[in-house]
């Protein structure tokens, strides 16, 4: 028998196998900010120091806004007042409709975060070594 190449092939087989990593979908198992996440059906663990996320999945992201519109129906009914009629009774409004214009400017500020049991895209740099989470998902149900 040849042992030699028998021990070569069973060294050949224990060698690092190279596996390609591209983009997947992975499972939140610790929520920020230790974010953690399983992909490969939880074969691969992915770490916070591999991890990258989008800033908009921070609980704290900060947005400036400006809306722009019409108000094409509004109704208000009111439940007290503060006007006073000229002879001082206290005139009430009821309800109140109308149309118009508004504008507004502000700030939207995230409240939320990933939690645990989410699904988020992934997607590896060169040779897997670290991954930034793209977004979040749901599984569309059948």
């Amino acid at each position: 028998m040849d042992y030699k190449r028998i021990m070569n092939k069973m060294m050949k087989e224990r060698e690092n196998v190279s596996v390609e990593f591209e983009p997947c979908i992975g499972k939140v198992i610790k929520a920020p900010p230790e974010t953690t996440i399983s992909i490969l059906d939880g074969q691969v663990t992915l770490y916070p120091h591999m991890l990258y996320m989008n800033d908009r999945l921070y609980d704290d992201y900060a947005r400036e806004f400006e809306i722009i519109g019409t108000i094409t129906e509004i109704t208000i009914n009111t439940t007290s007042s503060n006007s006073t009629c000229p002879l001082g009774a206290v005139n009430p409004h009821g309800t109140i409709e109308g149309k118009g214009k508004y504008k507004a400017t502000g700030t939207i500020i995230n409240t939320d975060t990933l939690k645990v049991g989410d699904y988020v895209k992934v997607v590896p740099t060169e040779k897997g070594q670290k991954w930034f989470i793209d977004s979040k998902f749901r599984k569309v149900k059948p």
